[in-house]
């Protein structure tokens, strides 16, 4: 169960990567096509990472969901069932690294979760790059100007 559990979790994380990719190329196709102000790309750039991410979290608890129906993939330590708040506010934690959580999760769906909090912080990070380029790129056209 736990290769079964790293490459659901190598998978999940995949995708999300996969989309992260394609949507940030689609958003600064968006950005530059603006045509307005440097500050309008860089907010525009901010808002659409947000609602990627809340997108990507949300994509991942309905995963996780999905995984803890399956029986001896994973389960909670408590018998109350996981709800679809919980399951975005697990995911959410996990995939921003905090780590910490009232939720807490028995059997092969916690290595699941771990590999979706190294994917949270490998697409944060990717993100916070990608905003910075667009920060600097955009800074730099308005000191030419």
């Amino acid at each position: 169960m736990t290769l079964a559990a790293i490459a659901v979790g190598v998978g999940f994380v995949g995708l999300v990567g996969f989309f992260h990719h394609y949507a940030l190329y689609s958003l600064g196709r968006v950005a530059s096509r603006s045509g307005s102000s440097s500050t309008f790309a860089i907010q525009l750039t901010f808002v659409g990472l947000l609602l990627l991410h809340v997108a990507e979290i949300m994509a991942l608890a309905a995963a996780n969901l999905w995984l803890l129906g399956w029986d001896g993939f994973g389960g909670r330590a408590s018998a109350v069932p996981l709800g679809w708040a919980d399951a975005i506010y697990l995911t959410g934690v996990n995939f921003t690294t905090l780590g910490y959580t009232t939720i807490e999760l028995t059997g092969a769906i916690r290595i699941v979760t771990m590999l979706q909090s190294l994917g949270g912080f490998m697409i944060l990070t990717w993100s916070a790059t990608y905003l910075y380029t667009v920060c600097r790129r955009s800074w730099r056209r308005a000191e030419i100007e």
